[in-house]
């Protein structure tokens, strides 16, 4: 599957191949942000033939809503000229959504139903993971799903803001699905790593498990956090071949020690078929992604970017063949630290 982006937000042009691990590589503010949350709306924005997303009537509706919440902003400026548009096509050639523009044009009449047909066997489930903070608004996304539940039993409408991300994680993360599928040794990995279990209680909160105490999450190191959210989605049966991970700086509140042990489940997660997006600036973590993805025969199912500004654009261009010019890149601050 290969993700097609043109002139969105920051993003000249991108062509990204989506199967098994994808890795995007820069700075801060040069579009990896940008592309992951364009390929969760592409994903998200195909409603079922049956459904509506936010009282919309047709596909025609959906896209721009998905849009418009996921990147907290209005459709035009993301779409901001005809040239605008987004593409996924699986390996086959055949394009499965696409173009998409200011008015909303595409390749003639699509059906819905077929569209469906032809991700199904690919791809069922995103998931999209910025932040374990997550863990800190449980109870208030508790709270509001029992208030709107209440209001629509009244039949009064109610809307009600909050980081749409977040609680479509926290979704996913609170309800299980029924078929069973865990990678081998993961969920023993990520609680050797944690020394520790995240567990649901009777009311559907959920605390961490260290040895005989109960501890609430707000008291758990946030490293600990970003394990916790793999290991309840694989008790959730979230994590199969048909499924797509987006990790935006997975690094951030993990020390490098830990950096490398994030890697390798992620590696192994691919390697059970899980297809991974990573978004990262950390040599440690690239570092150690290139290193496991080759000790897990994986390469061939690898493919890392990287971003860059040209003016005031962003071009992304794949990298498999010149690695180094990543870690040139990401040097640069601690070369300039030695300069000091």
């Amino acid at each position: 599957m290969e993700l097609q982006l043109k002139n969105i937000g920051m993003i000249k042009k991108a062509n990204v191949a989506i199967d098994g691990l994808t890795v995007i590589a820069g700075e801060n503010d040069t579009g990896k942000s940008t592309l992951s949350k364009a390929l969760y709306c592409i994903f998200e924005g195909l409603p079922d033939t049956t459904d509506t997303v936010y009282g919309a009537k047709n596909y025609e509706e959906t896209f721009p809503l998905i849009i418009e919440n996921v990147f907290q902003d209005k459709y035009e400026k993301l779409f901001y000229n005809e040239e605008s548009s987004m593409a996924l096509r699986l390996g086959n050639g055949k394009t499965t959504y696409t173009g998409f523009a200011t008015e909303f044009r595409g390749d003639g009449l699509i059906d819905i139903e077929v569209l469906r047909e032809d991700l199904e066997n690919y791809l069922t489930n995103i998931y999209f993971i910025e932040t374990p903070l997550v863990w800190s608004f449980q109870e208030m996304f508790q709270s509001s799903e029992l208030v709107e539940s209440y209001m629509k039993s009244r039949k009064q409408n109610i809307e009600m803001h909050y980081p749409f991300l977040l609680k479509d994680l926290y979704f996913n993360l609170s309800t299980k699905l029924d078929n069973f599928y865990v990678p081998k040794n993961t969920k023993k990995n990520l609680l050797k790593i944690m020394h520790g279990e995240f567990k649901e209680d009777e009311n559907g909160i959920f605390h961490f498990h260290k040895n005989d105490k109960i501890l609430n999450l707000f008291n758990v190191a946030t490293g600990i956090k970003s394990f916790g959210i793999l290991q309840v989605l694989l008790d959730n049966n979230r994590l199969t071949p048909t499924s797509l991970i987006i990790f935006d700086e997975p690094e951030v509140h993990l020390h490098p020690k830990w950096q490398l042990e994030m890697a390798k489940i992620i590696v192994e997660l691919v390697k059970n078929g899980v297809k991974i997006v990573v978004n990262s600036h950390s040599p440690y973590m690239i570092q150690a992604l290139i290193k496991y993805a080759r000790d897990k025969e994986i390469v061939d199912k690898s493919n890392f970017y990287l971003t860059k500004k040209e003016d005031d654009s962003v071009v992304i261009n794949n990298v498999n063949d010149e690695l180094n010019k990543i870690f040139e890149l990401l040097a640069e601050p601690m070369n300039e630290v030695f300069e000091l």
